[in-house]
């Protein structure tokens, strides 16, 4: 039986969106590859795997339950990919840092030689929308992960997390030339009759669900529309130029370098929500290359430096260490 995996790959998203053409430009081939793609694999298999109608295309009995074991094979393939990349990673000295979107992750991206080691080196990875960063994470695709969440929503089994910053409450800000708030006399519910700016599920887990459910639930409103957005600068610059009232979690005020920006800012919930933000490393808990333990204590110091935080700490206090504290 000659199967291909470009086949499998082109059947199963053909499976997920039910288009041709739409399969062809997700994939970047022509619309007759996508057809000769499908009569290759149901040539192989012998099997019809499609019923076209005039509406689209549908699985047949057959289609549905070979979609099944395609997508598991592909997975496979993948995590194997990913399995012998970090072995490869690791034979060569490189250790993989996956940066999110905030500040923080953009200035440590360009600080990336501070924290390389002697006898290794650093690949800076950001985010993307095809893997969540704890799934690449856990499959090997990464080393490690700095990136922010809330409430400790980050907290994943498999991984170990050291919290490098915590912040209190939410921090509220808008463009004083488009929405005339009372700084003194700030009313929340208020500041909700506007369009609010918020990060995103990618960029900071759990916070927007968070924020929509306290609304409703405290004071019986949504705000008219939401933008989130996948980066703390872009947010930032958003809400500068008038677009909305950005409303995001723990100190932004010094976090998104907001002071002299003629901003309004109001800092609010810090005793409800005490460790609203963290900023952290995520690592897997069976975790032994020295390498990677190294660069991410590393890491944690040049943060420290950059932004004058505290020592890097696990949720229960313990510093990220190495087994052995020779240098490399």
């Amino acid at each position: 039986m000659d199967l291909d995996l470009p086949s499998l790959e082109t059947f199963v998203q053909l499976a997920a969106c039910g288009s041709f053409s739409e399969t062809a430009r997700a994939q970047g081939i022509s619309q007759p590859a996508v057809s000769l793609r499908i009569a290759k694999l149901e040539s192989a298999v012998g099997l019809r795997l499609f019923i076209r109608k005039p509406d689209g295309i549908e699985l047949t009995r057959d289609g549905n339950q070979l979609v099944t074991v395609a997508r598991q094979v592909l997975q496979e393939h993948e995590s194997l990919c990913a399995r012998m990349n970090h072995f490869l990673r690791e034979s060569r000295g490189i250790v993989r840092a996956c940066l999110d979107s905030s500040m923080a992750g953009n200035l440590l991206a360009a600080h990336v030689e501070d924290f390389e080691l002697e006898k290794g080196s650093v690949e800076v990875v950001r985010p993307t929308s095809v893997t969540t960063w704890d799934r690449a994470l856990l499959e090997q695709q990464v080393d490690f992960v700095v990136t922010c969440s809330f409430l400790h929503a980050g907290s994943i089994t498999g991984l170990r997390r050291f919290d490098l910053e915590t912040q209190r409450g939410i921090t509220i800000a808008w463009n004083r030339s488009y929405f005339d708030f009372d700084i003194a006399g700030f009313n929340f519910p208020e500041a909700l009759r506007s369009t609010i700016i918020v990060p995103s599920e990618r960029l900071i887990p759990g916070y927007r669900p968070f924020l929509e459910k306290w609304c409703m639930d405290s004071y019986g409103v949504l705000p008219p529309d939401v933008l989130s957005f996948d980066d703390e600068e872009m947010a930032r610059d958003a809400c500068s130029v008038g677009l909305g009232v950005m409303v995001v979690p723990g100190d932004a005020e010094a976090r998104l370098e907001l002071e002299g920006s003629g901003l309004g800012v109001v800092k609010t919930f810090e005793f409800l929500l005490p460790d609203a933000y963290s900023y952290s490393i995520f690592l897997r808990v069976e975790e032994r290359n020295q390498l990677v333990l190294r660069t991410a204590l590393r890491l944690s110091e040049v943060f420290r430096r950059l932004f004058q935080t505290k020592t890097a700490r696990t949720t229960n206090g313990k510093k990220i260490e190495a087994e052995d504290s020779k240098p490399v």
